[in-house]
Formats: C-alpha cells, structure tokens, sequence
C-alpha cells in the first residue's frame, strides 16, 4: 500500500470515537486518521503498513538508488527504455 493509498482509505473518527474505541479501531487493521474539530491530528496506521513505509523511506536515503529513480523517470517521459540490466548492476544484484 502506497503513502497516498493510506491517506485515501482512511477512516476519520473524532477523537472522543477514537478513545472510546481504540480496541476496536486498532483490530480493523485499517488506516484511521484521528480528527478534533473537523482537523486531522494524528493518523493510525497498522503495523505492516508502517515498516513497508519506513523500508520505503531507507531506501530514499541511498543517493545512488534515489539517482537511478529520477533518471529512470526522465528516460521514461523522454519515451526511451530503461535497460534493466543497468539498474540491476547499480543495485548490485
């Protein structure tokens, strides 16, 4: 599930709905996103969720990786393929 998708699918609760519920909200196994008066003050995101984030956000880290992205981006707006074989020879793999 993709940073934006979490946004979209979650479900707002105020934040006395939040309290009185909290067992039930954290059991959905579903993005929540806490409101008080109408404004978004915290966001629950399940467990899964959260690592495949922050597995995301290590790899933004990596200069290198996040390089061959934006060149990737560009080839591809320019209409030229990526060769595989040259983003799997910068990963290593």
């Amino acid at each position: 599930m993709t940073a934006r998708s979490l946004l979209r699918e979650a479900k707002p609760v105020n934040v006395r709905e939040a309290q009185a519920g909290l067992s039930r909200i954290i059991r959905s196994k579903k993005p929540s996103m806490v409101v008080s008066r109408g404004k978004p003050v915290s966001f629950l995101v399940p467990y899964e969720e959260m690592l495949d984030l922050l597995d995301t956000l290590d790899e933004l880290k990596d200069a290198r990786l996040f390089d061959e992205i934006a060149r990737a981006r560009h080839e591809y707006a320019e209409g030229k393929a990526v060769p595989a074989e040259r983003l799997l020879k910068k990963l290593g793999l």
